[in-house]
């Protein structure tokens, strides 16, 4: 039985303003195993995003968190901010949702990757350089000598969410979190995001978790899946097996609301086309 590297137990979020106080996530439990990829899928507000922010302490102080999260025998929610900090940055690396929002449009992509190389690993500028370049190479990505140039408002969603990726898989990190990586890119560029994630998954020593409100990408990349709805964890368990098995309400709605989607996609487009899309996973 593989060994679980991150452990939530009891998690709870409550936003308090200055007269009350609401149940953001409700006691929720689960754990991530080693070099296996979860996946949290939910609708829009379930508190899949909320849920990684709360493990990582990257709200801000007007959320009360409380439970255990414990990385590698840390207890990430009572370290103090330097230690956090590090494990933020090197041991665990966030995807975030929106690409464009996560560069600072003043500079350019190479000043941006060699000043978080730096910080995280220690390493000259040069050898920052030498690590950025590589990374777009890792992601296939074209001239990247011309991309590393450019800044993010040069470039499209799916490239710099390409680029995000790159950066989190050179430094190396023990656990990569995705949140909605599929969201803020165009159709196209979904297939290309995807398929850089199953080849994480295939080639590199990294657990993962991946979160989405589209089931069909969970699907296709996450071993294990836990449900969200209104801050709790409705089922989980083996993806394939929930996907066959499952008998909550919402994540039979969840499903056969997909498959409607792609129903009407065959419909759409014609089984040619379709069957030719679903052939890679996607569908």
């Amino acid at each position: 039985m593989a060994t679980e590297i991150l452990k939530v137990n009891n998690l709870k979020v409550q936003h308090k303003d200055h007269t009350t106080s609401r149940d953001i996530i409700s006691d929720i439990s689960f754990g991530l195993k080693k070099n296996r990829c979860l996946g949290i899928v939910g609708e829009s507000g379930s508190g899949k995003s909320m849920t990684c922010k709360a493990i990582l302490g990257l709200l801000n102080n007007s959320f009360d968190v409380k439970g255990d999260v414990i990385f590698n025998d840390i207890h990430l929610l009572k370290a103090d901010k330097r230690k956090i900090r590090h494990i933020r940055g090197k041991e665990i690396s966030m995807i975030l949702q929106n690409p464009m929002t996560a560069f600072d449009p003043l500079y350019p992509i190479q000043e941006q990757m060699i000043e978080t190389f730096i910080e995280n690993l220690a390493v000259s500028k040069k050898e920052a350089l030498n690590l950025s370049l590589k990374a777009l190479e890792d992601m296939y990505m074209h001239c990247p000598k011309d991309v590393l140039k450019k800044y993010p408002h040069q470039l499209s969603g799916g490239m710099l969410q390409r680029i995000m990726i790159g950066i989190a898989l050179a430094l190396k990190p023990s656990i990569i979190i995705a949140d909605e990586p599929t969201t803020a890119v165009d159709a196209i560029n979904v297939v290309k995001v995807m398929e850089e994630f199953t080849r994480i998954k295939e080639n590199h020593n990294t657990s993962m978790i991946f979160i989405s409100h589209d089931l069909g990408a969970v699907a296709r990349i996450a071993d294990d899946v836990l449900v969200m709805k209104d801050g709790e964890i409705v089922e989980q368990g083996e993806t394939q097996y929930l996907l066959r098995n499952s008998k909550n309400q919402h994540t039979r709605y969840l499903i056969d609301t997909r498959k409607a989607l792609v129903d009407r996609f065959h419909l759409a487009v014609g089984q040619g086309e379709a069957h030719a899309i679903r052939s890679k996973g996607y569908l």
